[in-house]
């Protein structure tokens, strides 16, 4: 009796190792077909880019040559491309902005036109550019207004200057409810705000 219960403890004993041992080898084999990940690998901006908004490597390039690498890495995929539809617009008008590289203020017109809530730019029409010559300061600027329609359908007039970035944001029509102004701003629930005068008080906001 003894006997077998000894033998039987030995064969149970024996199990367990056996099925440690092939855990063991299953583990390794396992391991031998995933593929291996560099320490040192990293998604960079360039990579989110071009899969996010299927640029292709020159269409890119126009947007590191406008933005800052830092304000580029801090926009969402809808702002990268809502800025890399500007600046194609312009750059097919040959609108080049007077701002030293990679310093385009149109980093901060896509910031604005995120706080309006606008979404995603769908189509871009030039309507015309105006030049404003001041012969007191000896300066002449050109303003572009482009009418842009979002991805619901919405359409928008955007007032840009080629010294001086955004100049306004425009609904419905080109005399239609003003959003945003350069000197006044305004915004409201999304923020931004200031004002007093061009068009009346609210006078701060952001974060009061």
């Amino acid at each position: 009796m003894n006997n077998k219960k000894i033998i039987l403890g030995i064969s149970i004993f024996a199990l367990i190792i056996s099925a440690v041992v092939i855990n063991n080898l299953y583990s390794r084999e396992s391991k031998d077909y995933l593929p291996e990940v560099s320490d040192d690998y990293e998604v960079t901006i360039y990579d989110l880019t071009l899969e996010e908004i299927g640029l292709s490597e020159e269409q890119y390039q126009l947007l590191v040559d406008s933005i800052m690498p830092e304000s580029l890495e801090q926009m969402n995929a809808v702002e990268r491309r809502n800025a890399w539809l500007l600046l194609d617009a312009m750059v097919g008008i040959e609108f080049t902005e007077s701002a030293p590289q990679g310093q385009s203020p149109i980093n901060y017109a896509t910031w604005i036109l995120d706080v309006l809530d606008m979404g995603e730019i769908r189509n871009i029409t030039i309507v015309r550019i105006d030049r404003e010559i001041n012969d007191q300061a000896d300066s002449v600027f050109d303003n572009l207004l482009m009418k842009i329609i979002n991805e619901e359908s919405h359409t928008y007039y955007i007032w840009y200057q080629r010294s001086g970035g955004l100049g306004s944001v425009i609904r419905g029509s080109e005399d239609g409810e003003v959003l945003y102004e350069s000197q006044m701003h305004v915004v409201r629930d999304g923020r931004l705000c200031e004002r007093e005068y061009a068009r009346g008080p609210i006078v701060r906001c952001d974060g009061d």
